[in-house]
């Protein structure tokens, strides 16, 4: 467990903040897309799109966040005290990681947006 004394560096918290928005974006890019997809055409409508938008979204995401803060709280690197310093390894599969989120959101980017224009 982490001392109330121990403090976030500028860039660990820089870090967490892109690295949560880049994951929000793509895991609500693709909540939508599905939940556009999945409603008959019959009963589709802006609000019911955007009101299970909405749920999945913020039911998801608070659920996530728990997960991802517990997952930072292991995380030494950029925390100022006693703490070391983030290892070679963690330092690698944290870019590693950024990297691929990246890579993921620019090929959905690339090749499901022209789907989407085309139908």
């Amino acid at each position: 467990m982490t001392s109330q004394s121990t403090r976030e560096s500028r860039r660990r918290s820089i870090v967490k903040t892109v690295l949560w928005r880049i994951i929000g974006i793509a895991w609500t890019w693709v909540g939508a897309y599905f939940i556009i997809l999945l409603i008959p055409p019959t009963r589709k409508s802006a609000a019911l799109v955007a009101t299970l938008i909405v749920a999945y979204h913020h039911s998801t995401r608070m659920i996530m966040y728990y997960f991802y803060e517990r997952i930072w709280s292991s995380v030494s690197w950029g925390r100022t005290g006693t703490m070391p310093p983030m290892s070679r390894k963690e330092w690698a599969l944290w870019t590693i990681g950024v990297l691929t989120a990246l890579v993921i959101i620019f090929f959905l980017i690339i090749q499901v947006g022209p789907r989407i224009k085309a139908k």
